[in-house]
């Protein structure tokens, strides 16, 4: 049995763009070779493998068996590296007396993994030398077949052999550059695990983080950031494929959870760099914006004629969004954003070493006091705010709910975990009342913006009125929340 980490980009093209690839003799300068491969992916029935972030599965090629435990990752940064440990079988059942060291305790005495799922591709291969580096390129076509249910397989992979991983990204910009590819996040195991819960077009929500208590704030970053980028790219495939407001909402949320997490991280991140994503990440969560204002009023009004100019608006604005979406700055800005995270200049800075080596739990604990400070701050005399104030807490607040989710792997146990959902139900009340009064505000600008007239008479009749109430709720959930005891402390 082999163990290593794999150091991996996945990449998704359609079958016209992997066929124009392997032709051009500048991407693949050794001869390819094909195989039709299949793998059958086992666990328990309660998926006790998966609930470890682990996945097993058996490939054939030809007559050879391979079996291959990894692990997953899965809501973290695991774009890049993840633990593999292959090893030849006889059987098409798996052998785990040589990986028990890796199963744990993750299987109870006696259970056998079962078959659950299967991916079916031709897989092309070819080593591609570049930069003093060796790089292996993979193209997969094919299907991932589940209670009977399908998924296309459509990818390519790039997996560093040996050199300095900055080659891995240099030959993906090379090859973005030659045909239409985008940044890739879904192994083909949760692909099949998609298909087995029957979610595969449902909208993705924020996972949770796995983070180590014995990392530094440089790696906490790059699995925060990870997986605010991930909870983006998934959402916006089904946003494409489904139009639907969900996943327009969930993708345009994972934008604002990776602003958040660069303001978050700013004094570590300092740069032109980070000046340039902050604002390209804030002009493409504006325009998702402009459809998610209108989603919201579609499902409050009842007048017909403002409904109708509503999806009217919708249309068009949806179409901004799939265009944008489709444009190759948008396709390089998440290749650029996800090779910055990795190997970017803020990783050797010698002006933030400091912050970098810092151990995650006293980052963590600095971040939050400050972002509990600033909601405080802006909050005081509630009753008194105007609404662009009363915006700013509902901004603030949202950062601090962002933080608390991103950093509660650092602080386990059920003492910390009360405390942390108190806080998190206060934040969720202060930010859902604000949101209505603030959706009545944006309401008023768009039917402007559409020239629709009585705003505030059509607004009020709507089907969840009555806006009188919101304000006294919100200043009892900020109140709330000012009394929350700190989990982190």
């Amino acid at each position: 049995m082999t163990g290593k980490d794999e150091i991996e980009l996945k990449l998704q093209a359609d079958p016209l763009a992997i066929a124009t690839l392997l032709a051009d003799p500048l991407i693949t300068d050794h001869a390819p070779i094909s195989r039709d491969q299949l793998s059958t992916y086992y666990d328990t029935d309660d998926h006790a493998l998966r609930r470890a972030g682990l996945s097993l599965r058996i490939r054939r090629i030809g007559e050879r068996r391979i079996q291959t435990i990894k692990t997953e990752g899965r809501g973290a940064a695991s774009l890049f590296a993840r633990g593999e440990w292959e090893q030849d079988v006889t059987a098409d059942a798996p052998e785990l007396d040589d990986i028990a060291f890796v199963l744990g305790d993750a299987l109870a005495d006696g259970v056998r993994p079962q078959p659950i799922f299967t991916v079916a591709v031709n897989r092309t291969r070819v080593v591609h030398a570049l930069d003093g580096a060796r790089i292996e390129l993979v193209a997969d076509q094919g299907t991932a077949t589940a209670v009977g249910r399908e998924s296309p397989v459509c990818e390519i992979e790039l997996e560093l052999l040996d050199g300095d991983r900055a080659a891995l990204f240099a030959l993906a910009t090379k090859i973005a550059a030659r045909v239409p590819l985008k940044l890739g996040v879904l192994t083909k195991s949760e692909r099949g695990y998609g298909l087995l819960a029957g979610r595969d077009r449902a909208a993705i929500k924020a996972e949770p983080i796995a983070l180590s208590r014995d990392s530094d704030a440089a790696a906490m970053f790059e699995m925060i950031a990870g997986a605010c980028l991930r909870q983006f790219r998934l959402n916006e495939d089904k946003l494409l494929e489904t139009g639907a407001a969900e996943p327009l909402h969930q993708a345009r949320v994972g934008l604002r959870r990776l602003r958040s997490a660069l303001s978050i991280f700013r004094d570590m991140l300092a740069g032109p760099e980070l000046d340039r994503f902050q604002e390209e990440l804030r002009t493409l969560a504006a325009l998702l914006g402009r459809v998610r204002d209108v989603d919201v009023l579609l499902d409050k009004l009842g007048d017909e004629d403002a409904l109708r100019r509503l999806e009217e608006a919708r249309a068009e604005r949806h179409a901004a969004v799939v265009a944008t979406l489709a444009s190759p700055a948008i396709r390089v800005l998440m290749l650029d954003l996800v090779a910055w995270i990795a190997i970017g200049p803020w990783r050797e800075a010698a002006g933030n070493a400091d912050i970098r080596l810092m151990p995650a739990r006293d980052f963590a604990e600095h971040a939050l006091d400050r972002l509990r400070r600033r909601v405080k701050r802006r909050g005081r005399h509630f009753a008194r705010l105007d609404e662009a104030a009363r915006h700013r807490v509902r901004i603030a607040g949202k950062q601090l709910r962002y933080a608390a989710e991103f950093f509660a792997g650092l602080y386990p146990g059920k003492k910390p975990s009360r405390r942390r959902e108190t806080l998190l139900e206060a934040l969720e009340a202060l930010q859902t009342q604000l949101g209505h009064l603030n959706d009545t505000a944006s309401g008023r600008a768009l039917f402007d913006e559409l020239g629709i007239a009585d705003a505030d008479a059509i607004l009020a009749a709507g089907k969840k009125g009555n806006l009188s109430r919101l304000l006294p709720k919100a200043e009892d959930a900020y109140e709330r929340l000012i009394d929350a005891k700190r989990f982190w402390r």
